[in-house]
Formats: structure tokens, sequence, C-alpha cells
């Protein structure tokens, strides 16, 4: 009956089909059959045993002990482990799914989601309201770079960067003051007023003329004043200017720009040697060059013109070098080159008629027509 419970006992501590293999060592010199002959038997060991067990408490000096049905089955048990206890099993927490942008769900890191995709409504597909800087263009933008930055592109109002709209655009604009004013300290082009630009500084500079070299007609170095010799000084520049205010000849006058102004002239003589053009006598060649000087352009061309009888006016007498008439009244001005006449040009300030005679052989700038 010992042997048997023994046994019983052995085959009880066998771990069964299908479980992890768990090795008990077991001290057989302990053990001993309950007297009571309930069919349970006790097994003390000294022995670590591995794997899942039943312990009394976690505090004792390692002794295990096993209750077994006398049966051979075993049955549900229940493993409390104590404090630094390594079971081998590890234990996985269990999360739900992340949030995505578009299920109709608010999560965490949105400000909104209204469960679809559209950009134009109240929330978009990055789960945020519409604004600029969300790299969406909207509707009443003209652009959205995905940034608040005004000194690129795109400004922080959704509008592209232009010159006058008071933000200055790095790397493209110097300045942006707001307007189109070209004279003040900012330009219209964006860039600062410097002396130089051919803007004349409102307040700050006298002139500019581009080149401030000192030059005629231009500007010293500093815009503060016009160059040494200018139209304007009152002295006449003989490579530059005709004239420099009063010419010093009556009845002809000086263009704002220093060069004769022969619009009011009248009438110009042009009977046989005196023509001024290149065949004999009043032609088509000499309404040409009257218009030419009347209207100070050199590509002047006379489309209607009629002779006339001389007036004791002023005008352009006979251009022939010599003198037929016992005075010589005409001054000659010498070439004009840039009026497109070469040859000299003599004025005659009156007594056309009296010197010229009076035949039919003048041009009257009132029968004349000329190309601008």
């Amino acid at each position: 009956m010992r042997r048997l419970g023994l046994l019983l006992g052995l085959a009880a501590c066998v771990p069964a089909s299908g479980e992890s293999a768990t090795q008990v060592a077991l001290d057989t010199s302990t053990t001993e059959v309950d007297p009571s002959a309930s069919g349970v038997f006790t097994v003390t060991s000294n022995e670590t045993v591995n794997g899942p067990a039943s312990t009394d408490d976690p505090g004792t000096s390692g002794e295990t002990t096993s209750s077994v049905p006398s049966t051979g089955t075993e049955g549900p048990s229940t493993t409390t482990e104590g404090p630094g206890t390594d079971t081998g099993v590890t234990s996985q927490a269990t999360t739900g799914p992340a949030g995505v942008c578009g299920d109709g769900k608010v999560d965490a890191g949105e400000e909104c989601d209204d469960g679809d995709d559209d950009e134009v409504d109240e929330c978009t597909s990055k789960c945020r309201p519409p604004g600029c800087g969300d790299d969406i263009l909207q509707p009443g933008e003209m652009c959205d770079d995905g940034n608040l930055d005004d000194g690129d592109d795109c400004t922080a109002a959704c509008k592209p960067a232009v010159c006058g709209d008071a933000i200055i655009h790095d790397g493209v604009e110097g300045c942006d003051d707001g307007n189109k004013i070209d004279t003040d300290a900012c330009r219209s082009n964006c860039k600062p007023a410097i002396c130089g630009d051919a803007v004349i500084w409102a307040g700050k500079e006298t002139c500019d003329d581009g080149f401030n070299d000192n030059d005629y007609g231009g500007c010293a170095v500093d815009c503060k004043a016009k160059a040494s010799e200018y139209c304007g000084d009152g002295k006449t520049q003989k490579l530059w200017e005709h004239c420099d205010g009063a010419t010093g000849v009556a009845g002809l006058n000086c263009t704002k720009g220093c060069r004769y102004d022969f619009s009011t002239v009248s009438q110009m003589s042009c009977n046989l040697s005196c023509t001024w053009g290149a065949a004999a006598g009043c032609g088509q060649d000499d309404a040409d060059i009257f218009c030419k000087l009347r209207t100070g352009n050199s590509n002047s061309k006379a489309t209607k013109f009629a002779l006339a009888l001389p007036t004791d006016l002023g005008g352009f007498p006979c251009a022939d070098p010599k003198v037929f008439f016992p005075e010589d009244l005409r001054v000659n001005l010498g070439p004009l080159p840039e009026f497109g006449v070469p040859k000299d040009v003599r004025f005659q300030a009156t007594k056309i008629k009296s010197t010229h005679g009076s035949m039919v052989n003048v041009i009257q700038a009132a029968s004349l027509t000329c190309t601008p």
C-alpha cells in the first residue's frame, strides 16, 4: 500500500501532454502518505520548481507544496506571483486604432473632422479650419505657399508679392513704401533713390542726369547742383548750344533746349540762285527745308506749299553768300545739321520785300503744311 501511494504521487507530478516541459526535482526520502486515507499525498522538496506552481507564501524559504487529487487528473489551479517572480510570460497592452483625419471624429491633434476631403468647406482635408498659410488655395486667395512669411513670393495675406504693397520682398526689392511715387526715398520700382539714377529725389537733389560726371548739360557728382556748363547758365556753349537765353538777333528766339526757335518765321525767299535746295527757284526742296527749320525736326517734309509775294517782315532771305542788294541785313547762323540743314542758314529780321524785290518768289508760312 505504501508503494502504491508513492507510484501514484510520482505519476501525478508528470506534466500533461501538450503542456510546457517543467522539470521537477523531488526528494523522495521525505514523501509521506496522508494517514487520513483521503487520497492526497504531500511531497516536500528543497529543490527549485521551474514553471507555474502554487506558492503559499512569497516570503518562504523556497518550499513548494502541490496538492493533487488522487485520481491523477489536474484540475484548475490559481497561481499567485510574489514580488520579483519571473514567470516567463510577456503581457501585451491592447490599444485601439490611431485617429484618422476624415473619419468624422475629432482625434488628438485635429482641430476638426467633418468626415470628407472637401477643401472649401469649414474643415479641410488636413482637419484644420481653412486659412491663409495652410498650403490649400481657398476662394479669395491668390496664392498659398503653406506659410505666413511676408518676405517670400506669397505674402501672409495670400497675395503675390508686388512692388507697392508696402512689404519688402526679400532679395527682390530694396524698399517698398506702398506707393508709386518716383521722386521720394523709395522709387516706383522699389529701389532706393540714389544720386545717379536719373530721377530727381524731391528735397534731396537739385538734378540727376544718371551720370553725374560734371559734363555739359549734366549734373555735378553730388546731385546737388548742375554741371559747371549747362543750358540755362546764360552762357552760350558753342559746342553744345545755339543760344542760351536771348539770341541777340531781333525776331529770333531761343528754345528751352538752347536751340534756335524758328517756329514764328513767316517767309522764305527762294528765287533763282537764292534757292535753299538743289534746284534753282522755289520748289519742293526749299519747302522741305523751310519745314525742317520751323519744326526743329530734321525729318520733316512739306506736304503743301504755295508761292506768294514777299512782305517787309523778317524771314529767311536769299541763302546765296553773294550780296545782290546795297545793304546786307542778313545774319549768318552757320550750318545747322541738327535741323537737317548742312549749309549756312541766314536770317533777316526785317525788310525781306525791300531787299529782295516784290516778285512772286517766296514761300509764305501761311500756305505751308509740314509733317511733324
